[in-house]
């Protein structure tokens, strides 16, 4: 119960628990239920070992995939990685929803859900673009090169 007072509580849900307290509530009480052993061994055996995304640059500069990144804008923690991944992978795009934090599929269900349908509906009609050129031409988003990437 400790862990999910503190994890269902802080800057990344605070724009949660003002939209929707009831389903704040739920979310927290639902993460109370987990068993506490296994948060922490996922926390440790799997968040802890992962490698961090800007160590993964490479990789990802070779993805291919159609690719869409979510966050919501009060997610201080997730916005300059959502960044990284955007402008790294060529098949990507970035939707930013705005005053939602971390759980922006809970906190905007109708926001996210007609991004993903968009996203769905191009890739499945054959319209999701690769970006190519901005290596040379600088990036749209943040206007840096590759070298500066």
């Amino acid at each position: 119960k400790t862990f999910a007072n503190s994890y269902s509580v802080g800057s990344t849900r605070v724009q949660f628990q003002q939209k929707d307290p009831r389903g704040w509530e739920e979310f927290r009480d639902q993460l109370a239920e987990h068993s506490a052993m296994g948060s922490a061994l996922t926390m440790r055996g799997v968040q802890k070992q992962r490698p961090s995304l800007y160590d993964l640059e490479e990789e990802m500069r070779q993805l291919e995939v159609p690719t869409l990144i979510m966050t919501g804008d009060e997610d201080t923690p997730c916005l300059l990685p959502s960044l990284l991944m955007k402008r790294t992978i060529r098949s990507s795009a970035l939707v930013v929803l705005p005053n939602s934090g971390h759980t922006i599929n809970l906190e905007d269900p109708d926001a996210f859900n007609q991004a993903v349908d968009q996203f769905l509906n191009q890739v499945l009609s054959g319209r999701w673009p690769l970006r190519e050129g901005w290596e040379k031409e600088g990036d749209p988003i943040l206007g840096l090169t590759k070298d500066d990437a």
